[in-house]
C-alpha cells in the first residue's frame, strides 16, 4: 500500500447528460460529482487546501458519496494530518464495499504515522545537536520502527537503521557538554605544568574525534534517507507504468494519459523513458483528436465541468497542433463558466501572448474585459 500512488491514480467521474436523465439522478448528485472532479484537479497541482473544501461541500451534498470521503482521507494524509485521516477512513469503513480497503489505508496509515516521528527525531537531531542531550531516549523508539507493518523488509531495515543512527547522534551531543566541561576544569586547576598542557591537549583530541564521528553519522544518515526515498521512488515510477499499460490495452487512454502526465515530470531511466515514449506516441498519434472532439462535443453543450480535463489533456500531449489557440481559449473559458476567474485569466492572457494575431487573441481581451466588469 503506497498512499502517493493511491492519489496518483485517482481519476475524474465522468457520467453524461443522458446519463443522469436516464438514471433520475438528482441534481444535488450530480453537483456533488462536479466538484469531486474539480478537488482532483486542485489536488494534482498541490492545492490541496482547496481540494478538502471542495470534498466538504460535495459530502454536504451527498453524505454516502464514498469516493469522495476516500479522497478526503487521503488528502488529510497528503497534509500530514493522519488524525483526520484516520477519523474518515474509519467513516469510509463503514460501508461494506470499501471497508477491506479502508482497513488497509487505516493499516498503512499506522506506519506512515510512525515513518513521520522517525524522520521528525531525526531532521531535530540534525538541525538542532545540542537540544537533544537526552538522545539516549531515542533508543525507545527503535522498538517501534521495528513493529511497521506494511512495509518491504528492506524499508524497515533501513529504517531502524535510521533510529539507530539518530540516537547515537543523540548520544554524542548528550556527552559532548561534559567533555568540554571536563576539559574547562582541567585548564582551571592548579596542577603542575606538564599536565596543564596535556589534559587539554587530550580533551581536544576527544572532541576532534566527536566531531569526527558526527560528520561520519551526518553522512551515513543522509545515506540512508536517499536509498529509502530513491526505492520509494523507483516503486512509484513502476506502477504508475504498469498501470498507464494496462489502461491503454483496456481501451482507456485518458486514463493512461493521466499516469503518463505525472510520469512526465519525472526522472526515467532508459527502460523506463522507452515505455513511456511507446505510450504518448501511441495516444498522441492515434487517441489525442477523438479525446479532442469528446471534448469539443462537451463544451458545445455547456457541459464545462466535462470537458475541461479532456482540453487540458489534450493541450498537454500535442500542444503543437494547429487548433491550439482555441483549445487554450476553451480551457480558459471552462474556467470562467465554473467561477474559477483566476485560471480564467491566465489561459485569455496566454492566448492573448502566445497568438496575437489570430482571432481568438481578441475573443479573449473580450472575455478578459467582461470578467473585470462583473468585479466592478
Amino acid at each position: 500500500m503506497n498512499f502517493d500512488y493511491e492519489i496518483e491514480k485517482i481519476n475524474p467521474i465522468n457520467i453524461s447528460a443522458e446519463e443522469f436523465k436516464v438514471h433520475k439522478i438528482p441534481h444535488s448528485v450530480r453537483k456533488s460529482i462536479a466538484l469531486y472532479n474539480k478537488s482532483i484537479l486542485n489536488l494534482k497541482v498541490k492545492c490541496a487546501d482547496l481540494a478538502i473544501n471542495d470534498l466538504k461541500k460535495a459530502l454536504s451534498l451527498n453524505p454516502d458519496f464514498c469516493e469522495a470521503i476516500k479522497l478526503l482521507g487521503l488528502c488529510y494524509v497528503y497534509k500530514k494530518d493522519f488524525k483526520k485521516a484516520e477519523k474518515v477512513f474509519k467513516k469510509l469503513a463503514k460501508h461494506n464495499i470499501y471497508s477491506m480497503l479502508a482497513n488497509e489505508y487505516l493499516q498503512q496509515l499506522k506506519s506512515e504515522r510512525t515513518i513521520s516521528k522517525a524522520l521528525d527525531t531525526i531532521k531535530n537531531v540534525s538541525s538542532n545537536p545540542e537540544g537533544n542531550r537526552k538522545g539516549k531516549n531515542s533508543f525507545k523508539s527503535i522498538s517501534k520502527i521495528k513493529n511497521i507493518s506494511g512495509l518491504p523488509k528492506k524499508l524497515a531495515i533501513s529504517f531502524f537503521a535510521l533510529a539507530v543512527i539518530s540516537s547515537i547522534l543523540g548520544l554524542i551531543y548528550w556527552k559532548y557538554p561534559s567533555i568540554k566541561t571536563i576539559s574547562n576544569k582541567v585548564k582551571n586547576t592548579d596542577i603542575k605544568k606538564n599536565k596543564e598542557v596535556e589534559q587539554p591537549k587530550v580533551a581536544d583530541e576527544k572532541n576532534a574525534k566527536i566531531n569526527e564521528d558526527y560528520k561520519k553519522l551526518q553522512k551515513n544518515l543522509e545515506t540512508t534517507k536517499l536509498e529509502l526515498d530513491n526505492e520509494k521512488y523507483k516503486k512509484n515510477i513502476s506502477l504508475m507504468l504498469n498501470d498507464a499499460e494496462k489502461f491503454y490495452g483496456d481501451g482507456e487512454p485518458e486514463k493512461a494519459l493521466d499516469n503518463l502526465i505525472t510520469l512526465k515530470a519525472l526522472k526515467l531511466d532508459d527502460a523506463e523513458k522507452s515505455r513511456f515514449d511507446a505510450l504518448w506516441n501511441n495516444i498522441k498519434t492515434r487517441d489525442v483528436w477523438t479525446i479532442y472532439n469528446q471534448a469539443n462535443s462537451l463544451y458545445k453543450q455547456g457541459k464545462y465541468v466535462e470537458a475541461l480535463p479532456k482540453l487540458i489533456k489534450v493541450h498537454q500531449v500535442a500542444p503543437e497542433l494547429d487548433i491550439m489557440p482555441w483549445v487554450i481559449y476553451q480551457m480558459g473559458n471552462c474556467y470562467k463558466e465554473t467561477n474559477d476567474n483566476k485560471n480564467a485569466l491566465a489561459l485569455f492572457e496566454k492566448v492573448k501572448k502566445d497568438y496575437p494575431n489570430t482571432q481568438y487573441a481578441v475573443y479573449s481581451q473580450g472575455k478578459i474585459e467582461e470578467i473585470g466588469t462583473k468585479k466592478n
